[in-house]
């Protein structure tokens, strides 16, 4: 394959979120059943992740330190409601579009997102008590909360009906460290089916998370500016790609590859990096190229392949 061949079509595939219609006790069966990378040999349990998982080149405490603040940025996603307006069909998607056929229902899905940004609220901010769902059934409500900005894929959460019903797992490393669950309150502005690309917010008065993602997503925003700077001269041959994911609803993994084709003027690419259902809306991270941020969106012919990018 060329792998500095630019492509101005692009060919629908499948998506990549993991349907349970058993509940969370299919997520392992899903997992150690997969057809796709039995065995899950390429993915790498965040924990153990180090610098030897790196193509030489990029061996660098500095880019080690970004794979790390982008895994603490990702979260595992859960919904447990399919929208009633969601459509038949979209040009990114081969068939029918994703969970069409389970609109009403609550037939749980899994994806993966990462933190935007962090807002937090005061009482002087006018914004009322805190909504996630410990303070609505509490006599105390908190008065100092936050919201938590989520980008993942359009399929994965499509309108605000599916962000109320959903959960953003932070933390969830290993299975012994089951991580810090997140309300879903809305979707911001609306999502971009076309580019398959959404943003939605969850909310939480855990003041010490909401400190902490803040402060994560500003290091990791540094940390990319000082890689662009470093990486952004290498040749067209070297393509480092990184995502961060929770296959099958599964502990965080890394998995490492190339990208090899740009789509509609940058707006697609398509990568090696490995990806399982459940991957969706993960982060694709190319360190040292254009500073956007693609969802990881499915899988087609011709490989792993993302959504629509936002500048970081």
């Amino acid at each position: 394959m060329d792998t500095i061949q630019r492509k101005s079509g692009f060919v629908p595939g499948h998506h990549e979120a993991e349907i349970c219609y058993g509940g969370e006790a299919d997520l392992h069966k899903h997992y150690t059943g997969c057809k796709k990378n039995p065995g899950h040999k390429k993915f790498i349990p965040v924990n153990d992740f180090n610098l030897d998982h790196l193509p030489s080149r990029y061996r660098d405490v500095i880019m080690l330190e970004a794979i790390k603040a982008l895994s603490a940025l990702t979260v595992l996603i859960k919904v447990k409601y399919t929208s009633l307006k969601r459509p038949k069909s979209v040009p990114c998607f081969s068939g029918q579009y994703p969970f069409y056929n389970t609109r009403g229902s609550d037939v749980l899905r899994t994806g993966t997102g990462r933190v935007l940004y962090v807002d937090k609220y005061t009482e002087s901010d006018n914004k009322g008590t805190c909504p996630c769902g410990k303070c609505q059934h509490s006599d105390t409500p908190s008065k100092v909360w936050g919201e938590v900005c989520v980008k993942t894929a359009a399929h994965v959460v499509f309108d605000e009906s599916e962000a109320r019903q959903t959960r953003c797992v932070v933390g969830f490393d290993d299975n012994k460290s089951p991580g810090v669950s997140l309300d879903g309150l809305r979707v911001v502005g609306v999502a971009d089916v076309g580019g398959d690309r959404c943003r939605f917010t969850c909310v939480s008065c855990d003041l010490e998370l909401l400190d902490e993602l803040d402060k994560m997503w500003w290091h990791f925003n540094d940390l990319c500016e000082k890689l662009r700077d470093k990486y952004r001269r290498f040749d067209d041959m070297d393509k480092l790609t990184i995502i961060v994911s929770h296959p099958h609803g599964c502990p965080k993994q890394v998995s490492v590859g190339q990208w090899t084709h740009i789509h509609e003027r940058g707006v697609w690419y398509t990568y090696t990096t490995c990806t399982c259902p459940g991957s969706s809306g993960a982060d694709v991270y190319m360190p040292g190229y254009d500073g956007w941020s693609h969802p990881h969106s499915g899988s087609n012919s011709e490989g792993n392949y993302s959504g629509e990018g936002w500048l970081y």
